[in-house]
């Protein structure tokens, strides 16, 4: 995850700005661009499940900074789980991952989750990301925001700005410009209560 592009404020604050008035963003991840809005906007993240043609009960995940912005959107009954964001996940051969490989963390939800973002799920899917440019949206938004793979439904993601321009721009109030961080594939998906990885 060396070598990204540095922080821009100024564009930090005029998506985040966007995203307060329903916008929807694309923005660099750990593995591939995203696309994104905040967690209470329908009107955006019925927006993003048109562009990438996606049905709404597959559900969406949620990004954060900090595990404070996490803890609203789980059952408070289930909230022992959090510390899954501080653990190193076991692979399937018996080793410790890559402590710094993006984990996707499975959660009971609270009563706040949006369907749209959960689908028919009854778990919420979030990860604590460490892309400078997700965290600084993360921290300027004071929120957690929706991410989803900035594709549309059986297409291959996308990972320089340039591309995402060419080929999204219009449907979308910015892209926010900076480097993929350095992994080749999505995050993994675990079940934080059963351990299930349901994506390796």
């Amino acid at each position: 995850m060396n070598q990204l592009a540095y922080v821009n404020d100024f564009q930090i604050k005029r998506a985040v700005n966007l995203m307060e008035q329903d916008g929807v963003i694309a923005y660099p991840t750990e593995a591939v661009f995203g696309l994104g809005c905040l967690p209470f906007s329908t009107d955006a993240i019925e927006r993003i499940l048109q562009i990438k043609n996606r049905p709404w009960h597959k559900g969406l995940i949620l990004v954060a900074s900090d595990i404070t912005q996490i803890e609203p959107f789980v059952d408070e009954n289930y909230h022992d789980l959090l510390a899954c964001f501080e653990e190193v996940p076991f692979s399937d051969e018996s080793h410790l991952s890559d402590p710094d490989q993006p984990v996707t963390w499975l959660l009971p939800k609270s009563d706040i989750v949006l369907p749209l973002v959960c689908g028919d799920h009854e778990k919420i899917a979030i990860r604590l990301c460490k892309h400078p440019i997700v965290q600084a949206l993360c921290d300027e938004a004071q929120s957690v925001i929706v991410s989803t793979s900035a594709n549309r439904a059986g297409y291959p993601e996308m990972k320089r700005t340039e591309e995402v321009r060419n080929k999204m721009s219009q449907q979308l109030d910015m892209v926010v410009s900076g480097a993929v961080g350095g992994y080749d594939r999505p995050s993994k998906i675990i079940d934080a209560q059963t351990q299930q990885v349901l994506r390796a």
